[in-house]
């Protein structure tokens, strides 16, 4: 009796961690790197908001604020090792620039005060053969956090605001901006997507007060020429919400001359998990990868945010932060191939790495430079070259293939050696005497109930106290994509259990249950002068911004605006 119990326990143990491995294994199929890292010259001058981009071979950024959230006319060239400033006719903090296919840089709009609060009309060209800047003239609205983008004869489209009114309007590419007309829905930080050589498609997850996202039932999605429509597949797979403006042509993987204008972007569903929409012209489709997009390395959440196209190599990046862990991960996906690979990089802690927008040189490498870290008071200078297009002499390639399979074989064995015992235990067993038999199976009691109740003696109080030294100790509640089998592993228990408790004695959900503590860390988050609430849920481990607004309310009673407001009277 005690082998065949020890063996049945060898057997759970075996199928519990192949289990275990299905379910965590991210990995199956996708490629590890561990990425090398160059830290490069520090910016002159610290900077979020800012736009970067390469032009004349120039690596180069242009306004954003620096220290005290003030905005700065300031922009920046690296050349020969040094960053050398230049002084910017107005201030674009949260404002666009365009390179243009003429070799001169539009830069447009911004914040109109320190705190990136109000809008500017400013226009101004660069000319990055003289390293100076022109002022000529202003768009027809008021502008900060949106988007613009060349169309054909090097006029732009320009579209987006941030807590004021919003339309579409045309720049003629000389010195005349025009209305052109309304916007069905209004919106911030836009992807502006060319779907001919004259006409785009304009949609967000954002509205014009930033803060909130809008999660409609549908997103509506504009044209310049030709009416609002609808796309079905944004209704289950939203584009990511950025609050900083958007070169959308970073996203470009179509070829314009043979009259192809295909994007790929990055999205998530209701569960935060990431994936990939490709467009072509109007047109949406899912892109099969050959593995769902990884959201946990080694036990720390992926936040992804900023992606850019290599189209000369055909790779998209998906560029991710751990703020807890100090890593960067960048997201590889070979967007040619069907099903694409994904490859996740990965790096050491880097202690002084901002978050912004990436940049990819001509070597097929990224580069980080400025950001913000954890105030927009006290924004970041390093600059961090990320090789990957190139292996690191440490770099290596993991899948969960072969112990799984491992894993199985064994619990197979296992299984097989018990049904041989348990075989000759009931060949045995009918040899006896039917009475005695039947004499046996009277005297045996068994509860009926037993196999419903949890294996251990501990009660729903006491486990109740477990769960919550975790969630107060160990923080647990900071992963975005716990789940209740990961705590009542942790508990040592079962997960019907653990979710029976918390209804019995809390009187709700499991996921109620975790947003509770986040939504508490939230408010300690908020109760801080310079935190804004647009930037707290990716502290608190909420899978994403809409998902951590909807929840605070629910629990409070009040957005997180109208609390922290109420909370600083």
């Amino acid at each position: 009796m005690m082998k065949r119990h020890l063996i049945i326990n060898i057997i759970i143990l075996l199928a519990s961690a192949s289990l275990h491995a299905i379910q965590s294994s991210e990995s199956v199929g996708l490629t590890q790197k561990k990425l090398e890292t160059e830290q490069l010259p520090d910016l002159n001058i610290p900077r979020y908001g800012h736009c970067i981009f390469f032009t004349n071979g120039e690596l180069t950024v242009i306004g954003g604020h620096t220290t005290g959230f003030v905005p700065t006319a300031t922009a920046e060239y690296f050349n020969n090792g040094a960053w050398h400033t230049m002084q910017t006719v107005y201030t674009h903090d949260f404002g666009i620039v365009v390179p243009m296919k003429s070799g001169k840089v539009l830069a447009l709009g911004g914040a109109n005060e320190p705190l990136g609060i109000g809008q500017t009309y400013p226009a101004e060209w660069y000319n990055p053969a003289t390293h100076t800047f022109e002022g000529f003239g202003c768009m027809d609205m008021k502008r900060s956090n949106f988007s613009a983008t060349e169309i054909d004869s090097g006029r732009v489209v320009i579209s987006g605001n941030w807590y004021s009114d919003d339309c579409m309007e045309l720049f003629d590419g000389h010195s005349t901006f025009a209305r052109i007309k309304e916007v069905a829905a209004k919106r911030s930080c836009p992807y502006i997507l060319r779907t001919s050589k004259d006409n785009v498609m304009i949609f967000s997850s954002l509205d014009t007060k930033h803060t909130s996202g809008i999660r409609p039932d549908s997103i509506i999605v504009d044209q310049l020429w030709g009416e609002p429509f609808h796309a079905p597949l944004l209704d289950e797979w939203r584009p990511l919400a950025y609050d900083i403006p958007r070169i959308s042509d970073l996203c470009f993987i179509g070829d314009e001359t043979a009259g192809d204008y295909a994007y790929l972007l990055p999205v998530k569903n209701a569960e935060g998990q990431i994936g990939f929409v490709k467009t072509c012209g109007t047109d949406f489709g899912l892109l099969s990868t050959t593995c769902a997009v990884p959201m946990m390395f080694q036990g720390d959440s992926i936040q992804y945010h900023f992606p850019v196209v290599d189209r000369k190599r055909g790779r998209g990046y998906l560029v991710g932060f751990n703020r807890q862990s100090k890593q960067v991960y960048v997201l590889r996906v070979d967007y040619t191939e069907n099903p694409a690979p994904l490859t996740l990089y990965y790096t050491d802690p880097l202690l002084n790495m901002g978050l912004c927008w990436p940049v990819l040189n001509d070597e097929g490498n990224l580069i980080l430079a400025g950001g913000l870290d954890n105030s927009n008071f006290n924004p970041l200078g390093s600059v961090v070259l990320l090789r990957v297009n190139r292996e690191a002499p440490m770099m290596v390639t993991q899948t969960s293939f072969p112990w799984l399979w491992i894993g199985l074989c064994l619990a197979f064995v296992a299984a097989l050696l018990v049904y041989l015992s348990l075989n000759r235990k009931r060949k045995a067993t009918q040899r006896k005497d039917d009475l005695a038999e039947k004499s046996d199976e009277t005297n045996e009691t068994e509860d009926p109930t037993a196999s419903m109740r949890p294996t251990s003696s501990v009660t729903d109080d006491e486990l109740l106290q477990r769960v919550c030294q975790l969630m107060e100790e160990e923080r647990l509640y900071l992963n975005s994509g716990l789940k209740i089998s990961d705590v009542a592993m942790a508990a040592g228990c079962n997960r019907n259990v653990l979710s029976a408790c918390i209804n019995s004695l809390r009187n709700c959900s499991f996921s109620k249950f975790v947003n509770t503590y986040r939504v508490e860390h939230a408010k300690q988050l908020l109760s801080q002068p310079d935190t804004r609430a647009s930037e707290v849920w990716m502290e608190t481990g909420f899978a994403n911004e809409t998902t951590f607004f909807r929840a605070f309310k629910a629990i409070v009673g009040m957005t997180p605006s109208e609390w922290k407001s109420s909370n600083q009277l």
